[in-house]
């Protein structure tokens, strides 16, 4: 196979009734230069077995010998899919329990194809109730620090990580990510930050599957907090 233009990084642990339709989500892109490679961190379920009913080449599988230390959130699993396994020179990522909508590809290369400066790129999300799929109405402090900035960014962590691409050569300039933080994804857009400015594509082009409380009750107590006050970075 030739090398592909994109690869997406999946972490994932005994899941794999979930992991089936992420997989579909991939394989629905509209951009067919990718490959998704699925690392499993040292999954017991049939993960693989769910992999390999794709059929599907672009479609690789790892699974980690050893269980990753507690608090580490699957970082070890994707540093050793885009360390050993990746061979596209974007690197884009999907949760195991999460989805791209068809264009997300498309989109989201058309743009740094037309920005090849752009170290790294990011779009918005649709958040899903976990349990009913109904869609969750409000996020109320992202809205408003959608954008970018650095200073921004230092409030609060407003990147899904679903949501962002970025060249492979980033990773390999900062370091990767670090399972040594509890907000390893946050700790690794700071570091990107401190070398290269971010790129918002104003679309929302993933559905996140989370279990949240109201609107009300967030505004209330997380997005008035935020905005007001900012969060303690995990690094200084």
């Amino acid at each position: 196979m030739s090398e592909p233009l994109v690869s997406i990084i999946t972490s994932t642990y005994n899941r794999s009734p979930m992991l089936r339709r992420a997989v579909e989500s991939v394989r629905a892109q509209t951009f067919t230069d990718w490959e998704h490679i699925i690392v499993g961190d040292c999954t017991p379920d049939d993960t693989e077995a769910v992999v390999a009913s794709f059929n599907d080449p672009r479609l690789r599988f790892f699974n980690l010998p050893e269980k990753s230390p507690p608090g580490s959130h699957g970082a070890i699993a994707k540093n050793h899919g885009i360390q050993r396994m990746a061979r596209g020179g974007y690197i884009a990522y999907l949760d195991d329990d999460d989805r791209y909508r068809p264009l997300f590809l498309e989109v989201m290369m058309g743009y740094l194809r037309v920005h090849p400066d752009a170290a790294l790129a990011y779009c918005r999300s649709m958040y899903r109730d976990k349990d009913t799929g109904h869609r969750l109405w409000g996020n109320p402090f992202q809205r408003w620090l959608h954008g970018y900035s650095k200073e921004k960014l230092r409030r609060y962590n407003f990147l899904n990580t679903n949501c962002v691409i970025h060249k492979k050569s980033v990773a390999e300039e900062v370091g990767g990510w670090d399972p040594g933080y509890y907000f390893d994804d946050y700790e690794l857009w700071l570091r990107i930050s401190e070398r290269h400015d971010f790129h918002y594509v104003n679309r929302v082009l993933v559905e996140t599957f989370v279990s949240e409380p109201s609107f009300l009750v967030r505004a209330v107590t997380k997005g008035w907090r935020i905005l007001r006050h900012g969060r303690t970075t995990p690094v200084n």
